[in-house]
C-alpha cells in the first residue's frame, strides 16, 4: 500500500496544496493521501487560524482529492509539530505500507535544519513539488544526494505561485480571494470571519483605487518579510494597510482635528504623521510598535524597530515600483540584513531627493547617517 503524507500549516488551505495532493496521488499510484495540519509548526511563529479551524478548512478543501483524509494526530498532540515523530506514528499505523512525504520546493531547502532530517528519510521517501517563483532547484538534488546518499521524488507537477500567507493578507484586505482559495474554504473563512485586522476595511475605505493597489502590494511584501524576520504579521499587515490612508486626507478634516503637524516636515512627507494620528484616534489603534512603523514609513528615523524598518522597506520596494536601481535594491532585501537594506535604501532615497527631486525632511538625513555608522562598523568586523 503506498501512502502520501502532507503536512503543513494550511492556514488556510489554499488551491495549489490541493493540486499538488491530487497530482500526488495520481503520480505515485497512492492508494492514500493523508493530510496532517499542523498543531505548531517548528519554523513558524504561530498560526492565525486556531487548530480547529484549520482542521476543518482542510476536512473541506481536500474532500475534492480523491483517496484523501485529513488527520487531527498533530492537532490533536499539541506543541510544536514534528515530522519525524509524525511519520513514526503512521508507521507503526501501517508498518506494511510505502510511506511518501510530500513537501513545497520552497520547504526543501529548509528540510537540512528539520527536526532529525536522517529519521525522516529512512519512514519515508521525500517528494518534492517545485512552485512557481521559487529558486531553481538546479544543484539542490546533487546537494541532497552529496547530504543524505539518497534522492527526493519530483513530482511532475508545477505549483502556481500561492502561497498561505498572500491569501491571508488578501482576506485581512477584503481582496478577491477565488483565484486562490477553494470556494468552501472561503465560504468557511467568511462565516467565521477569519484573518480580519481591526480598522483594517476603514483605513481602506479612504484610499484612492491605484493607491489601494500600492497599499495591496505593501501589505503583501511586508507580510513575507514579517515572516522571515519572526515578527507579528498581523501587526505588519495592520500597518502597511494605514500607512497611506491619511494620504489624501486634508488638515482640515474632521479626523485630524486636534493633530498638531512636527516642525520643518516638508508636505509630501505629512501624511505619515498624520496617518498615524489617524490610526489612533479614528481606526482605534493602541498598539505603539504599529503607530510608529505608520510615523516613519517614508522618513524612517534613527533606531528604527523592526516593524517600521520593514513597512519603510516595503513600501519603497513593492513590486509596483519603478525606479533605477530598485532591482538591486531588492535583491539586497532578500540577501542581507533589514539593517543593511535601510542603508542602501536611504542611500538611494537622500541621493534623489539632494538631485532636487523632493523636499528633504532633516529625519532622513538623521536616520541615513545613523544606517551608514551601523553598516561601517559591520565592514570593520
Amino acid at each position: 500500500m503506498k501512502i502520501a503524507i502532507f503536512g503543513g500549516s494550511f492556514d488556510p488551505v489554499h488551491a495549489e496544496h490541493v493540486n499538488m495532493a491530487r497530482a500526488a496521488v495520481e503520480a505515485l499510484g497512492a492508494e492514500k493521501l493523508i493530510a496532517v495540519p499542523a498543531y505548531l509548526a517548528p519554523h513558524k511563529h504561530g498560526a492565525a487560524a486556531s487548530a480547529e479551524d484549520r482542521l476543518e478548512m482542510a476536512r473541506l478543501a481536500f474532500s475534492q482529492v480523491k483517496n484523501c483524509e485529513v488527520s487531527a494526530y498533530e492537532c490533536n498532540a499539541g506543541g510544536v509539530s514534528y515530522t519525524c515523530l509524525t511519520l513514526a506514528y503512521f508507521r507503526r499505523r501501517y508498518p506494511d505500507a510505502e510511506l511518501y512525504l510530500l513537501v513545497g520546493s520552497d520547504m526543501l531547502r529548509d528540510f537540512y535544519t528539520w527536526r532529525e532530517p536522517e529519521t525522516i528519510l529512512s519512514l519515508a521517501e521525500l517528494v518534492v513539488c517545485y512552485r512557481e517563483g521559487d529558486a531553481p532547484l538546479k544543484g539542490e538534488l546533487l546537494r541532497f544526494q552529496m547530504k543524505f546518499k539518497k534522492k527526493y521524488r519530483l513530482l511532475p507537477y508545477t505549483g502556481r505561485d500561492i502561497s498561505s500567507t498572500k491569501a491571508r493578507v488578501l482576506c485581512a484586505l477584503g481582496e478577491d480571494v477565488r483565484p486562490y482559495l477553494p470556494e468552501s474554504v472561503i465560504d468557511y473563512i467568511e462565516a467565521k470571519s477569519l484573518y480580519r485586522i481591526g480598522g483594517v476595511k476603514a483605513a481602506l475605505g479612504y484610499l484612492k483605487p491605484a493607491r489601494r493597489k500600492h497599499t495591496v502590494r505593501v501589505a503583501l511584501l511586508a507580510a513575507e518579510l514579517a515572516r522571515k524576520n519572526g515578527v507579528s504579521e498581523q501587526k505588519i499587515v495592520q500597518a502597511a494597510a494605514m500607512h497611506d490612508a491619511a494620504k489624501n486626507l486634508p488638515l482640515t478634516a474632521p479626523e485630524l482635528a486636534g493633530f498638531t503637524p512636527p516642525e520643518e516636515v516638508p508636505a509630501p512627507v505629512l501624511h505619515q504623521f498624520s496617518g498615524a494620528y489617524l490610526a489612533e484616534h479614528t481606526f482605534g489603534v493602541q498598539d505603539a510598535e504599529v503607530l510608529d512603523a505608520i510615523r516613519y514609513h517614508t522618513t524612517g528615523r534613527p533606531n528604527m524597530g523592526t516593524a517600521e524598518k520593514i513597512v519603510f522597506l516595503a513600501d519603497m520596494l513593492e513590486a509596483g515600483r519603478d525606479f533605477p536601481h530598485v532591482k538591486k535594491l531588492r535583491a539586497c532585501l532578500a540577501e542581507e540584513s533589514l539593517d543593511e537594506c535601510m542603508y542602501r535604501c536611504l542611500k538611494h532615497q537622500l541621493r534623489y531627493l539632494k538631485a532636487g527631486r523632493g523636499a528633504l525632511c532633516p529625519l532622513t538625513v538623521q536616520a541615513y547617517e545613523y544606517y551608514a555608522r551601523l553598516h561601517g562598523a559591520n565592514k570593520r568586523k
